[in-house]
């Protein structure tokens, strides 16, 4: 049971959004005729068909399209849970795609076969569990295959940027930067050689901060967007994720995963993600 739920919780990429929402709904699509065209799984009446078996498939391949857009749109708008997006959020979305799947492929019967019985709870059932049944081994298998891919590709650099820091150096930056916040009376200095990484909580950031030996938070009344664009002339002052903010001279070690990295920091407990979105800038950043 542990091993099944430290299963589930392993991080995962949340793919159903932008540009890559229209290639998995071509790639579901293709596959789904494919399927649904070449192999004819499930028993046809030719008689019934109001079409040709053709344009079946073809009506029948739209189903997961319309079903995709709309539970994506839903999901992506939830920002927080498309950051920490995780393999048992893969499996329930594709639970609910599935689902609704099944009941447009019900709804679609009565456009596509001459059967007076097309209303009918068993078509209902039928079509839902023949989706489900489908649908759940090719997505088990191809969620499977990509979360090893991933957690091996991550890994293998994450072990390459391990490698280069211990053969770096801090950097020679300037000591203190003054920082204003939304409250003038709360503007403050920050001593870069302290300052660890920077964490949004809402309109507030609590800068994490070393002072004898131990890493301390202070909260500030300032956004973590306006504190990236004070430091962004520091190189080594990078954005990770959505809600994080770090100081790369204070990286120790780099742990890959599918969905990306996550950060074990010197002097500090807390690890910092590197979400898929902040990927391609931080490879560049350590590769550097």
């Amino acid at each position: 049971m542990k091993t099944l739920k430290k299963y589930v919780n392993q991080p995962y990429p949340f793919y159903f959004k932008g540009k890559k929402l229209f290639q998995i709904s071509v790639v579901i699509f293709s596959l789904s005729f494919f399927f649904n065209y070449v192999f004819e799984p499930f028993e046809v009446n030719e008689p019934e068909l109001k079409f040709s078996y053709f344009w079946v498939s073809i009506i029948h391949s739209l189903s997961p399209f319309l079903a995709l857009i709309p539970v994506s749109l839903f999901v992506s708008k939830n920002h927080k849970k498309v950051e920490n997006w995780k393999l048992k959020y893969e499996f329930t979305f594709i639970a609910v795609l599935l689902l609704l799947t099944g009941i447009i492929q019900f709804l679609l019967r009565d456009l596509l076969y001459d059967n007076p019985e097309n209303w009918s709870w068993f078509y209902l059932k039928e079509e839902i569990i023949n989706t489900i049944y489908v649908g759940s081994i090719l997505a088990f298998i191809i969620v499977s295959a990509n979360l090893n891919i991933q957690f091996f590709k991550n890994s293998e650099k994450a072990s390459t940027f391990n490698s280069k820091l211990k053969n770096s150096s801090a950097s020679n930056s300037i000591s203190e930067v003054f920082i204003e916040t939304e409250l003038k009376s709360e503007n403050f200095k920050l001593n870069l050689q302290d300052f660890v990484f920077a964490k949004s909580q809402g309109n507030y950031v609590e800068l994490y901060v070393v002072e004898n030996s131990r890493t301390k938070p202070i909260l500030k009344r300032l956004k973590l967007k306006d504190l990236e664009i004070i430091l962004e002339p520091f190189n080594h002052i990078i954005r990770t994720h959505r809600s994080y903010l770090l100081n790369t001279d204070y990286i120790e070690n780099v742990y890959g995963n599918a969905q990306g990295y996550k950060i074990q920091l010197k002097d500090c407990e807390d690890i910092v993600p590197v979400s898929r979105n902040y990927l391609e800038a931080f490879n560049s950043k350590m590769q550097s």
